[in-house]
């Protein structure tokens, strides 16, 4: 539903085809479903069959969530509807994919989360692995599915053909996840798992206590450190804080962890969290309110960018709702209508835009699209790096003297090595399949060079400070008026207008400030932090979306335009259907772990070994059957304090008991393998090694990826789940050092001659 909602309120005529009995709670409809038009199918009645091929003859787009193989049962395959529309572009979104053993396991979002790496390696490591609040798996799909929808238009529109686009939950989760997955793994040997609200790879960060809350931190780069040190210093009288051996990248005070938290604890104690929000970000520390959702909604921020919507339903009340998870300049985002009815019928308002090309199929869905990226972090590189991966050239604009953070890498076996700028795993993550040149931009020879760059380009994607560009004569006034048709998406915490639009944040800030910490987690947990920077992957897939969006528009009408991406209101959106009781005046809600209103059991369940679980989801009750039969208490079936959802939800904690008592006897694969067989959606809560080594449904899928590295001959990442069927992606080389590329892209794409480029070189625009 997200995907589709996604795609209708950027303008898309959304059709949702509602089955007999399906069944949406009211306010998931009333935000999932906007924009949308909808109509009563039956795919079990041949006149409904034949009313939805006649539907997908006219259509660009059928979105479907069907469990492998449903449509296919009756005669709607995507070969069969494709024989009636060629540039058809089918997308489908299951829990493992189309393909491979386990493509016929019952999922949840609590399992995709699970087999995905999301649920092992969030919350803390004294209690159970934990679900992310608000169905993050569904969202992630759902993003994910709606962005290699649009590549697969794109690449319709170009060609005439379409594609059958196969999205797997568990890739999509695991490849979200990277930051805790294969490069990592295979770098140091270290499985990583739940480490509390701090983060493995970055020191200091967490959650710090003030006098009357939470505040989160995290320090990233060297010049945030030493500022922090310095303000302890000067409120507290710590000499040590200050000396040289906590200088440098996260990776040095990695053994330090423990005392500089309690030199950071000295400091927030001594303020509210408020003052302390406001006096670090004016030192340019990256500290954020762990808020709940009522702060959110009171989030003065959020309110002078009006970020809240309210949108009148079918039944005339007004519902408030997250808005736009991105602003797109000339096309903005809008609710042109509340969750609709189903109707008895439906055509198209307008016709069906195909444009029969004689061009050759290309090597890449986005071949002859060119990218330039002012980038550092995740949630702008990742944008990029998907692009790459499906055929266009990316290009990123690099400084020696101020590398990002995946640049600033010690290998932890060979730490005697010092910075290898080329090796980091999360560098091949996050730019793998770039290109890259290195400027100094404080030079006006080296503005006019990237200026130059774009002027070649298609899309721009930076993710700098609000202003950064601007300031360096590379804002998007400046640049569009070189070249009307460009697309720009800027990306920052929160966004480019607003009374903290030039703070700074990370990921796990985002988290924080969103209210997905505090929402997410243990009962009574007061922050529940992911390792992997959730809100920089989620942006950048939504990032994704708006990019492919706007040049659907620029294809049809010529015209650029500037996308806007506040990465706190993309999470905040990801994360509305979980907020809305509270948005219609409802109660504060409350962390509830991995359990869920809607079914019972509903949760992770300890097997035997150590830190080993399942997640078990019964979500009717004819699986309530079979799962009894399966673990053999059939007796439960009658028996009153089981016999019904409402009675399971009433007596949840001694049913759980019980399972977990089952679920020790076996190992987690164990457990699984004799709970699917049974139809019951249940997966192993999946660590690394289970991805990497125990999971032949990954294998045959070929998931992780191969890829050619400058530096160690080949490494292997994480897949780019973009599930395109007919143009499979690929990433060409990794390992790149900085301006590997400057005589390539200077010399063969801009012209210069070779003194030209030898003289910026000389005068330090072009950096070596």
């Amino acid at each position: 539903m997200y995907g589709g909602k996604l795609l209708a309120d950027l303008g898309a005529d959304v059709v949702r085809l509602v089955q007999p009995g399906e069944r949406t709670p009211e306010l998931y409809d009333r935000y999932l479903n906007t924009s949308k038009r909808a109509v009563a199918f039956d795919l079990d009645a041949s006149g409904d069959r034949n009313a939805f091929a006649r539907l997908a003859a006219e259509a660009d787009l059928v979105i479907e969530t069907l469990a492998p193989g449903a449509l296919a049962e009756r005669g709607l395959d995507f070969e069969t509807l494709r024989e009636r529309n060629p540039s058809l572009v089918m997308t489908s979104i299951t829990g493992f994919g189309q393909t491979g053993p386990h493509r016929d396991h019952r999922w949840s979002d609590l399992v995709a989360g699970a087999v995905g790496g999301a649920i092992y390696v969030t919350g803390d490591p004294a209690t159970p692995p934990v679900t992310l609040a608000g169905e993050q798996s569904f969202r992630m799909a759902s993003c994910c599915a709606a962005g290699s929808s649009l590549i697969a238009l794109r690449h319709a529109r170009a060609t005439g053909r379409g594609q059958h686009v196969d999205i797997s939950a568990q890739e999509v989760m695991l490849a979200v996840t990277h930051i805790s997955g294969i490069g990592k793994y295979l770098d140091d040997g270290m499985v990583p798992t739940r480490n509390g609200t701090s983060l493995f790879a970055a020191v200091p960060s967490g959650a710090y206590a003030c006098k009357d809350g939470l505040i989160y931190l995290i320090v990233n780069r060297p010049a945030h450190w030493e500022a922090l040190a310095k303000w302890i210093h000067e409120e507290t009288g710590n000499e040590e804080v200050v000396l040289p051996m906590f200088e440098g990248p996260s990776s040095v005070r990695i053994e330090h962890r423990d005392l500089l938290d309690i030199f950071i604890g000295d400091l927030t104690a001594k303020y509210s969290v408020e003052e302390i929000y406001h006096e670090g970000q004016r030192r340019h520390i990256a500290m954020t309110p762990v808020q709940s959702v009522g702060e959110v909604l009171r989030d003065p921020h959020l309110a002078a960018r009006e970020f809240f919507v309210d949108v009148v339903g079918r039944d005339g009340e007004t519902t408030t709702m997250p808005g736009a998870p991105y602003r797109l300049s000339k096309t903005p985002w809008r609710i042109s209508g509340p969750a609709p009815e189903p109707q008895s019928d439906v055509a198209f308002d307008t016709p069906r835009r195909t444009i029969a090309s004689s061009q050759p199929q290309a090597e890449g869905a986005l071949a002859r699209l060119r990218v330039i990226e002012f980038t550092a972090g995740m949630a702008g590189p990742w944008i990029g790096r998907f692009m790459a991966y499906c055929g266009a050239e990316v290009i990123k604009v690099e400084s020696v003297s101020r590398p990002s953070v995946v640049r600033m890498y010690i290998p932890p076996r060979n730490r005697e090595l010092g910075i290898q700028p080329a090796l980091s795993p999360w560098f091949t993550d996050w730019d793998g399949g770039k290109r890259f040149v290195t400027l100094d931009l404080e030079k006006p020879e080296a503005v006019e060079l990237a200026r130059q760059l774009v002027d070649t380009a298609d899309v721009v994607i930076e993710n700098n400070s609000t202003g950064v560009m601007e300031k360096l004569g590379l804002g998007y006034d400046v640049l569009a008026a070189r070249k009307p048709d460009l697309i720009q998406l800027s990306s920052t915490g929160y966004g480019d207008s607003g009374p903290f639009a030039k703070y700074v944040t990370w990921g796990p800030n985002i988290e924080a400030l969103s209210g997905l910490s505090r929402l997410s987690g243990q009962p009574g947990s007061a922050c529940t932090n992911t390792q992997y920077a959730y809100p920089d992957a989620l942006s950048a897939l939504h990032g994704l979306v708006a990019v492919m969006a706007a040049l659907d528009h620029r294809d049809r009408t010529g015209e650029g335009q500037r996308i806007n991406l506040a990465q706190l209101e993309a999470s905040i959106a990801s994360l509305g259907t979980a907020m809305m009781e509270t948005l219609q005046g409802g109660s504060e809600p409350e962390p509830c772990g991995n359990t869920s209103d809607e079914m019972a059991p509903h949760d992770v369940y300890p097997c035997a070994g150590e830190e080993r679980w399942c997640a078990i989801s019964v979500e009717d009750e004819e699986t309530w059957k079979r799962f009894c039969v399966a673990i053999e208490r059939e007796a439960w079936i009658e028996d009153p304090r089981f016999a019904s959802l409402d009675a399971r939800l009433a007596n949840r904690g001694e049913l759980d008991r019980e399972i977990a008592q089952w679920c020790r006897e076996r190992s987690p694969h164990e457990a699984v393998q004799q709970l699917q067989a049974a139809g019951v959606a249940s997966g192993v809560v999946a660590d690394i090694e289970d991805t990497w080594e125990r999971d032949p449904h990954l294998r045959e899928r070929a998931f992780f990826e191969t890829i050619p590295h400058l530096v160690k001959g080949e490494v292997v990442a994480s897949g780019i789940p973009v599930g395109l069927s007919e143009t499979p992606g690929c990433t060409w080389r990794a390992g790149a050092d900085f301006g590997c590329d400057n005589d390539h892209v200077f010399g063969e794409l801009l012209g210069l001659d070779a003194d030209r480029i030898a003289k910026l070189r000389e005068i330090g625009a072009i950096e070596n």
